[in-house]
């Protein structure tokens, strides 16, 4: 009975983190976006919850010949309380560090998470303006005059928003693509010394039936892997590959 008990609860907490799996991938972190900002790692966490302990507490506790129905029940509610309130934390956090925009600073592609946009005081819907894909792509402009680097350094110093979290500095992506071609990644240098790169790249031209000089290809910075972004030459997000780090 303890084995039936576990499973029964092992069923009922696949199918509740299937939904999640399902909201991460579809709604909240859709590709490359949920290797790059760490949709994995929570995804574990969740799991660990939602998959092991609480079917692990079921299989411990449940035991008809020593307990009542009366107290049995309470322990499983105990549990399932336990559970959902630990589940509910970790999909909490997740969907706050969700990437809600993907912004071009410096010489790369970095996501910016929610909290990092709420925690400043702004609505989300803010930006909307920048387009219809969520996240949206934006360029962030280093300002070119004098005045324009005092106030974000200022904003920098005291706020301490980072440039790529900064609305102050958005850009429409498409008036400002050309801005980032000089910044396109050496792609012959990289296939040259990464097979599994070229072997991705292999594959995705082999899919569409294009030449590797019809993409361009910028980096998108990330905690636990490298990613590099295709884009087409109208500036489009065409394709991503994901570089293993050592």
């Amino acid at each position: 009975m303890k084995t039936k008990a576990a499973l029964s609860h092992l069923v009922l907490s696949i199918v509740i983190f299937s939904g999640v799996i399902a909201a991460l991938l579809f709604l909240w972190y859709p590709p490359p976006y949920f290797t790059a900002s760490g949709g994995w790692q929570g995804l574990k966490i969740a799991a660990s919850v939602d998959l092991v302990l609480g079917p692990l507490l079921t299989f411990v506790v449940f035991d008809l010949k020593k307990k009542s129905r009366q107290k049995l029940m309470g322990d499983l509610i105990a549990i399932a309380l336990m559970q959902f309130t630990a589940l509910a934390w970790g999909v909490h956090t997740i969907y706050n560090q969700r990437p809600v925009a993907v912004v071009f600073w410096g010489h790369e592609f970095m996501t910016v998470p929610a909290t990092a946009i709420e925690g400043q005081g702004i609505e989300l819907e803010e930006l909307d303006r920048f387009g219809k894909q969520k996240p949206p792509l934006i360029y962030a402009e280093n300002p070119k005059d004098l005045e324009g680097k005092k106030a974000l350094l200022q904003r920098i110093n005291e706020k301490h928003v980072p440039p790529h979290h900064d609305l102050l500095l958005y850009k429409s992506f498409a008036k400002f693509f050309d801005e980032i071609l000089p910044f396109q990644l050496n792609m012959d240098d990289i296939l040259e010394h990464n097979a599994e790169v070229k072997a991705e790249l292999d594959k995705i031209l082999a899919k569409t039936g294009k030449q590797k000089n019809d993409y361009y290809y910028f980096p998108l910075k990330s905690k636990y892997h490298n990613i590099i972004l295709l884009f087409n030459h109208d500036g489009q997000l065409a394709n991503y590959i994901v570089v293993k780090l050592d």
